[in-house]
């Protein structure tokens, strides 16, 4: 079974853990995305520079950095960007940069190079949970690049043998109902899941996680009574060819 083990490495000035770290983590985690978060990763007496710097910021394909007032002053965040910056410029990592009560004419000058970047503003009142939407979408995104579909539209066109007929007919439906009828949409690809997660042929490995947390998350937050935007529907789009990847591998392994 093929496993997501891409991590994200959250950079940020130790003063803004709890005004907006904490809840990015949250919600990332409800993702099922794979994060290094230096409360899970370190603990006193470790060698700052490797396991900080070499392990987290050197070897994590996605970075998260959450810029404030506070971070121009923060040394460790200053020097994790500076690597961060080096690595992106080899193509070498993807960044989410975040503005916290922050206007970009208010970008300290050692980080302008943020500025050419697609980034997002946010304060208390707009929370992070969009902010975490945006990077769910792009880590799934990516995980398709190994799995044999990456769209509904292939899943069904190419009609399957190994997928349950009713699964191939709901995202049939699924593809037919107009773009607009979010609900619809979503209700029929939550129907979808329930089906291949009932069945007996499905091993629930460590790719499973992030299909099972995103559906798992709009089910319990929701009870599909939302408004959902079209980025949180591509998520689940994502999601739902991940889990056919999922249930593909299964079969294979099962010799079915």
């Amino acid at each position: 079974m093929k496993t997501s083990s891409r991590k994200l490495f959250i950079c940020f000035a130790a003063k803004d853990r709890y005004d907006v770290v904490q809840s990015i983590v949250y919600h990332l985690k409800n993702y099922g995305v794979n994060i290094w978060y230096d409360r899970y990763e370190l603990v006193m007496g470790d060698d700052r520079i490797k396991k900080n710097i070499e392990e987290g910021v050197g070897k994590c394909e996605y970075a998260l950095i959450i810029l404030t007032k506070n971070t121009a002053n923060s040394m460790c965040a200053t020097e994790e960007i500076a690597v961060l910056e080096s690595r992106y410029r080899n193509k070498e990592v993807v960044i989410f940069p975040i503005l916290y009560e922050l206007k970009p004419y208010d970008i300290h000058h050692k980080f302008e190079w943020i500025k050419t970047l697609i980034f997002k503003e946010i304060n208390r009142g707009t929370g992070t949970l969009e902010i975490c939407n945006h990077i769910a979408c792009k880590v799934t995104f990516d995980i398709l690049d190994n799995c044999k579909y990456r769209t509904i539209k292939e899943v069904v066109n190419d009609k399957l043998q190994l997928l349950p007929t009713i699964v191939v007919s709901l995202l049939d439906k699924y593809t037919k109902i107009d773009n607009a009828n979010l609900n619809s949409r979503v209700t029929l690809l939550y129907a979808t899941y329930l089906i291949i997660c009932e069945s007996e042929n499905l091993i629930r490995g460590h790719l499973f996680e992030i299909p099972y947390k995103v559906f798992e998350r709009l089910f319990s937050e929701t009870l599909l009574n939302l408004s959902i935007d079209y980025r949180e529907l591509w998520l689940l789009e994502n999601s739902m060819c991940i889990l056919i990847e999922c249930y593909i591998e299964s079969c294979i392994e099962s010799n079915i």
